[in-house]
């Protein structure tokens, strides 16, 4: 059964910039990768599975620590405000904020530590009844996504927009309150204090903050928080508000290509959904 508004609390809306240098009020193209079992799934259910915040351990160990364990350092180590010409004034409020984000990153690592963990261990009691679903935006199709997620050659992608996603949602009959989203952010750890990100996103920077490491997998998360834990979330959503397109991943064999066809264009005609649409692969193939 779906989630329903009572079983859910308020969640958030973040305004990050996406790692591409785009942000909501642009709309951007989102992809979910996926294999076939769970575009089915979609398709005849009308639901979108959120996954519970552990689960996303086993693909990073990170997960959930709110980019606790950054240590990359952009240098030299900029301001929030430059202007031109200088202003006295500014030019005092930068040198002191440079000064004090030196000092936070001169505390030695053993020092450090302690803390993070106790901040990790409240971050996760927290965020216990926490299930997300996680978006790739993009304005094509990547090849990194589709090796990494698409489940190499069965794999399957749905297009969509982020604005599109959340109407999906709403239209689904969830209040637009009880969903949170908003783009992952991948600072340096010098841009983690300058921007107080932990500060301003409270718990919710366990699972919104990356390290720049997994910086291509240019997230948008869509979150929920249960009242309780529950065997499984899911969000009915409007699949035609949803999905612009369903594309096939180019590393499947070309043997496949027409089954898989014949099997989900019949279905995405009933629903009055895009027939499914082949990714580019090789030209020797074409």
């Amino acid at each position: 059964m779906p989630m329903l508004n009572e079983d859910l609390e308020d969640a958030r809306f973040f305004n990050t910039y996406a790692h591409s240098g785009t942000q909501w009020n642009r709309d951007p193209t989102c992809w979910r990768y996926m294999d076939f079992l769970a575009l089915l799934s979609i398709l005849h259910r009308e639901e979108l599975h959120c996954t519970h915040i552990s689960d996303l351990y086993r693909y990073d160990p990170h997960e959930g620590t709110g980019g606790a364990l950054i240590n990359v350092i952009k240098y030299p180590i900029t301001p929030s405000l430059l202007v031109s010409p200088p202003i006295p004034d500014i030019e005092e409020r930068n040198r002191l904020e440079v000064e004090n984000i030196e000092r936070e990153l001169a505390i030695p690592w053993s020092e450090r530590l302690p803390g993070l963990k106790d901040r990790v261990r409240v971050w996760d009691q927290k965020n216990d009844t926490v299930y997300i679903s996680c978006w790739h935006t993009n304005e094509i199709d990547s090849d990194f996504m589709w090796r990494v997620y698409g489940r190499y050659e069965y794999g399957i992608a749905v297009k969509s927009s982020v604005q599109a996603l959340m109407q999906s949602i709403r239209d689904g009959g969830v209040d637009v309150r009880k969903v949170g989203c908003g783009f992952v952010v991948y600072p340096t750890r010098d841009q983690l204090y300058r921007e107080k990100l932990e500060e301003s996103m409270g718990s919710y920077a366990a699972f919104m903050i990356k390290s720049p490491q997994y910086s291509p997998e240019n997230e948008f998360r869509v979150f929920v928080k249960a009242k309780c834990r529950v065997p499984s979330c899911d969000l009915h959503v409007d699949i035609r508000k949803l999905i612009h397109g369903i594309h096939i991943s180019p590393l499947v064999p070309r043997w496949a290509i027409e089954p898989l066809r014949a099997t989900l264009n019949p279905l995405c005609r009933a629903k009055g959904l895009p027939e499914v649409v082949v990714s580019q692969g090789s030209l020797r193939d074409i």
